[in-house]
């Protein structure tokens, strides 16, 4: 598959295509990514101030309250926060955020009041946990695409929570936890990867959590095979990784991938050679045949002539 365009590449070919001007590309190649005015971050740190207030007050209040109670005030103060999100999806840019904020708390008081309920059911706290996990983490999902932040947080934040309480529900123990656990771990950031190369609002933090989790969940693995070729999985994921990285041109998947091989690496030498001086000489080793293979292929690509396919 080709090799995603850069933001410089992409501008000087429209302006080799004169659909822009010199001019036009600098500014845009130098406006700020963020678009959030100094008001606007005010607004939300008086709000959490004011939330945090809020809280304190509420938790005097309902000191004797019987839990069902509590309950109930939860869900009233969600409808509440649900309702000002609403109105404000549909206003100006900024005040979308802030509806977004108000969406994330009001999830969050659902998934409290319903945590509340369910564990006077007896019911496991890893079970509901997991439910509400579920529900949080799909509600997100549906509005990644539609919200500028709030679904890929909602979606990317429910995904580690669902793999540990989905963990603690199996109650495994030793090499059989750590496997599941490290399955667990790359579907959960290949979910989250591909997410993030849709067309969602805050892209980046599906993505960069995804290789997080695959990385995570590589390593685990490498650590249920004791025979040493256990190394070769964090390797494996780390180039994968690496790969994409290198044709989406995504820096936390090149981060990703380039820490998955460098800890599969020392994995394999420290088990496989003794003494510290001959493990650093091979590590060094490893560094050098990667920069000969990548000589190699620059030498080929720049002997091929205009036009031709590359690697």
């Amino acid at each position: 598959m080709e090799q995603r365009k850069s933001q410089d590449e992409v501008l000087k070919q429209f302006v080799s295509d004169g659909h822009l001007t010199s001019e036009q590309a600098d500014e845009i190649a130098k406006a700020p990514i963020l678009a959030v005015t100094a008001r606007e971050l005010v607004s939300y740190l008086a709000a959490i101030l004011i939330t945090i207030g809020v809280g304190f007050m509420v938790a005097g209040l309902v000191a004797n309250v019987p839990q069902a109670g509590i309950a109930a005030l939860l869900y009233v103060v969600a409808a509440v926060l649900a309702y000002f999100s609403h109105k404000f999806s549909s206003a100006t840019s900024e005040r979308q955020r802030v509806g977004e904020v108000l969406e994330i708390a009001s999830v969050l008081a659902i998934a409290v009041a319903s945590g509340i309920l369910l564990d006077m059911t007896s019911m496991r706290s890893e079970f509901f946990v997991l439910v509400l996990a579920i529900a949080a983490g799909a509600w997100g999902s549906m509005r990644a695409s539609r919200s500028q932040f709030s679904g890929s947080l909602l979606m990317t934040a429910s995904v580690p929570i669902a793999i540990m309480s989905s963990s603690s529900l199996m109650n495994l123990n030793g090499d059989n936890n750590r496997l599941v656990v490290g399955l667990m771990l790359l579907a959960g950031g290949a979910g989250l990867i591909y997410m993030g190369m849709r067309n969602i609002g805050f892209a980046f933090l599906s993505r960069a959590c995804g290789s997080l989790l695959i990385v995570i969940g590589s390593i685990t693995l490498a650590g249920v095979f004791s025979n040493g070729f256990g190394s070769l999985i964090p390797i494996g994921v780390g180039a994968t990784l690496f790969t994409l990285g290198s044709r989406e041109r995504a820096p936390e998947h090149l981060l990703g991938g380039a820490f998955g091989i460098i800890v599969g690496v020392i994995i394999n030498v420290v088990y496989w050679l003794p003494g510290t001086i001959l493990q650093g000489l091979a590590i060094i080793g490893c560094g050098v045949a990667l920069l000969l293979v990548l000589r190699k292929q620059l030498a080929r690509t720049s002997q091929l002539k205009p036009g031709a396919p590359t690697a």
